[in-house]
């Protein structure tokens, strides 16, 4: 009978949980009370009372152990998922940066690719001007138009395919701003060959002399390309003197030489040109 009341004391001392499980051991305690028949069999259940309550001040004693321990590592986490839910946030934007400039940068390939088709259609049609009037060309400059085209690769690509185009251009127009003079052979109407000097005024004439004076004549582009034609009436003392001044071997002063023109009939009309100063 002395037990009943520490039971109620320990009941009313803990906690809600502790009532409650102090309840469940009052309960066996007290059925084991009604079942006990002897004072060994009451010992035995009140240990079992006090074992109980130790667990249970033990779990209490973990807890308040434990509790700051817990409440930080929420808070941590509750910071960190905040962390996380920042980052996520400027992913997001950052993703949607992103997704504009690649946007952007995909119009521009498309502009780009647009600009390129455009090119290969102009070069396309460059080359085949400057393939259609190369064989009308003074022979300097057909040489450098072939040396120029040697340079591509088997299979040349638009650029490769431009700079050259570009350099056969600049060549021509190089040809164009100069006097030219150069020594070479040429096949007389009965097929023996002479060596002379040929001067050309630019693409648009050209003159040569053989060194005996024998031989003379004019070149000029035609409709089957570029022609050389001998003729007795182009005087070959004038062309060795304008060749002359030019090679600085004579002192300067005016040379008078015929320009043939081809009209629509494929006359020739007559014109002079003067040099001086080694320029005709």
């Amino acid at each position: 009978m002395n037990y009943l009341p520490r039971i109620g004391l320990t009941a009313v001392r803990k906690g809600k949980s502790v009532r409650i499980n102090s309840l469940v051991v009052i309960g066996c305690v007290l059925s084991g009370w009604a079942m006990a028949q002897t004072p060994s069999d009451i010992d035995r259940l009140t240990q079992q009372w006090l074992d109980t309550e130790r667990q249970i001040s033990h779990l209490e004693s973990d807890w308040l152990a434990q509790q700051p321990l817990l409440e930080q590592r929420i808070t941590l986490l509750r910071a960190e998922r905040g962390q996380l839910q920042n980052i996520l946030a400027d992913s997001n934007a950052s993703q949607d940066d992103v997704d504009a400039k690649r946007e952007a940068l995909l119009a521009q390939q498309a502009e780009l690719e647009a600009e390129q088709q455009q090119l290969v259609q102009a070069l396309d049609g460059l080359i085949n001007r400057l393939n259609a009037i190369q064989p009308l060309l003074p022979d300097p400059v057909r040489s450098a138009w072939e040396s120029e085209q040697a340079m591509l690769s088997a299979e040349p690509d638009a650029s490769e395919q431009l700079q050259v185009a570009l350099a056969k251009l600049s060549s021509l127009a190089d040809f164009n701003t100069r006097i030219t003079v150069q020594e070479a052979p040429m096949t007389l109407p009965g097929g023996s060959k002479v060596m002379v000097k040929q001067l050309y005024l630019g693409t648009g004439s050209a003159w040569f002399v053989s060194a005996d004076g024998n031989h003379s004549g004019y070149g000029q582009a035609g409709i089957d390309g570029w022609q050389w034609r001998f003729d007795n009436a182009v005087n070959p003392a004038r062309i060795a003197d304008a060749i002359a001044i030019y090679e600085r071997q004579q002192q300067a002063a005016f040379v008078h030489l015929p320009v043939v023109l081809q009209n629509d009939n494929a006359g020739n009309l007559n014109a002079s040109v003067s040099s001086k100063e080694g320029q005709p």
